[in-house]
């Protein structure tokens, strides 16, 4: 069931999405039709990957967004998105590559295969092990990792969200990882059974996860522009992803720890594109500088961030609980740190945003009304969809504690 609430999420978000990119356009937008078929091209290639068990088809797919993702980045036609762009494309080329690199040798290392599909190149490692495979494992999980964004190779994630019109923010951010986080775990699962050595790529993931959530909670305080603030949000989240890989959680929370992602990531650039439009302005100083500002344009960023982190009915809240369940069951109780870490980011987040609330309130910015408005009714509904998802996942995976 689980699996169905995060498809069925994948395609209400690229709906939102698309939809806000044709009649409520990031200003000064141009050839609106030509970037929609782009986005398209982009959320066909992820969403077949997610049905594919093909593993050399499954990267070309991912590597095809690449091409698409660093089109739609330059689509704000201004010099520096084309440089972010280029950036872009050449480091998640350069990860996809290491995880190129890493296929070919585990199916050099198989016995002869009858396909592509993973399911036979785990039947072809069967009762294998060695440098070899440890190798091939090893460089397919870093490379793909440099595609999620996670240190060291994250240095595209903050330009990327900074630079792009909110809406291309939203599909990079909720797509991706979901799509690169499905081509690992079948890896994570398979060097569990061939690989139980303390030092193996499942715990180097979960290490670099955890350099992830860190670094982006220490930037997070030197932040004042909140385009970065919504990419901090996006890199912790994505840190978060490791974890849960390493967990080796079921797959009813697996895809439900999908479906979150996508929801949130959704909520977070949305509500921040209707902040910054409103504002007028992207650095928070600037803002404050200002004397008034739309209330309804700053509680809505507000509303994403309580649900990215601390709000009860949030799919993430529920999944803080699962950490907390699964540390008191299996006793790891530093796994209570990472609950933790979420409320830190959080209240340094809400530090930095809450001083625009003493701004004297006013209607939306009458230049962009109308775009506001519908960006405001587009957010309502992702929201309702969210927390909906939320309870669900509540009663679902919490029943037994209700």
């Amino acid at each position: 069931m689980m699996e169905i609430v995060f498809y069925l999420s994948g395609i209400i978000t690229f709906v939102v999405i698309f939809l806000i990119s044709i009649f409520a356009p990031t200003k000064g937008q141009t050839r609106i039709w030509l970037w929609s078929l782009l986005k398209i091209c982009f959320f066909t290639v992820l969403f077949y990957s997610w049905f594919t068990d093909n593993i050399v088809l499954k990267w070309i797919l991912i590597e095809a967004s690449t091409l698409f993702g660093a089109l739609l980045i330059s689509s704000s036609g201004t010099e520096r998105s084309f440089h972010v762009g280029w950036k872009f494309l050449l480091i998640n080329s350069y990860a996809l590559g290491l995880a190129f690199l890493g296929i070919v040798i585990l199916l050099f290392a198989s016995t002869p295969l009858q396909n592509l599909d993973f399911s036979s190149l785990k039947l072809g490692l069967e009762g294998q092990s060695g440098l070899l495979i440890e190798t091939g494992i090893l460089l397919t999980i870093y490379g793909y990792s440099g595609k999620l964004g996670l240190v060291p190779n994250h240095f595209w994630v903050g330009d990327t969200y900074a630079e792009s019109p909110s809406q291309i923010s939203s599909l990079i951010a909720s797509f991706v990882p979901v799509s690169v986080v499905l081509a690992i775990r079948p890896l994570i699962k398979l060097e569990n059974e061939l690989n139980l050595h303390l030092i193996n790529a499942s715990n180097g993931l979960l290490f670099i996860g955890i350099l992830t959530i860190l670094y982006s909670t220490l930037m997070l305080v030197s932040r004042d522009d909140i385009r970065r603030i919504s990419a901090k949000v996006a890199l912790f989240h994505t840190g978060m992803l490791t974890l849960f890989l390493w967990l080796d959680i079921s797959d009813d929370v697996f895809y439900y720890l999908l479906a979150t992602t996508v929801l949130v990531k959704l909520l977070v650039f949305l509500s921040m594109g209707i902040l910054r439009m409103d504002a007028g302005k992207r650095n928070i100083s600037q803002i404050l500088n200002g004397t008034m500002l739309s209330h309804k344009a700053l509680y809505v960023y507000l509303l994403a961030l309580l649900i990215a982190f601390v709000f009860p009915l949030s799919p993430v809240f529920v999944l803080d609980l699962k950490i907390i369940e699964i540390a008191i069951m299996k006793k790891q109780f530093y796994l209570f740190i990472f609950p933790i870490l979420g409320s830190v980011f959080f209240f340094v987040s809400l530090n930095k945003v809450l001083p625009m609330v003493k701004l004297e309130n006013r209607d939306f910015n009458s230049e962009v009304y109308g775009t506001l408005q519908l960006r405001f009714y587009f957010f309502w509904f992702s929201l309702l969809f969210t927390i909906s998802v939320g309870a669900y996942g509540m009663y679902y995976l919490m029943a037994k504690y209700i």
